[in-house]
């Protein structure tokens, strides 16, 4: 029995190949899986994506479509892992946007703005360094 980490990046590098080679959606645009994570018995794989919105779009709106075409197409894709892998039972593939990237843009941003208050801040006044004598 493979490590499950192993399989993870087996399945990940699968499903990548697969969508990118073998799909013919309009809706999934430029896409890309971040992480693939399986539950503790196999059975299900948290399949991760992001998806870039088409001419500047709605991120949320893209990443709903995106969701419903891969869904769409999870039946073939789990068909086409089964042909590859060498598993008794393949997991049942589920897929979701990464926010990650999104939080970390989110963080940097608040880091940028914190950083801009404390370059704006007066100086402290430093206490002199006497030890009274």
């Amino acid at each position: 029995m493979q490590r499950p980490e192993h399989l993870e990046d087996q399945v990940h590098f699968l499903l990548s190949n697969l969508i990118q080679r073998e799909l013919r959606d309009p809706e999934l645009g430029f896409l890309t899986l971040t992480a693939v994570r399986l539950s503790p018995d196999r059975s299900v794989a948290k399949v991760y994506f992001t998806v870039l919105p088409a001419n500047g779009g709605d991120q949320e709106a893209q990443d709903a479509l995106t969701r419903k075409a891969l869904g769409r197409a999870a039946g073939f894709l789990r068909n086409q892992l089964a042909s590859r892998l060498k598993m008794k039972r393949v997991p049942e593939l589920r897929f979701f946007p990464d926010g990650t990237l999104e939080e970390g843009n989110q963080m940097e941003t608040i880091l940028a703005e914190l950083e801009k208050e404390r370059a704006a801040r007066p100086p402290d006044s430093v206490p002199e360094s006497g030890d009274g004598n």
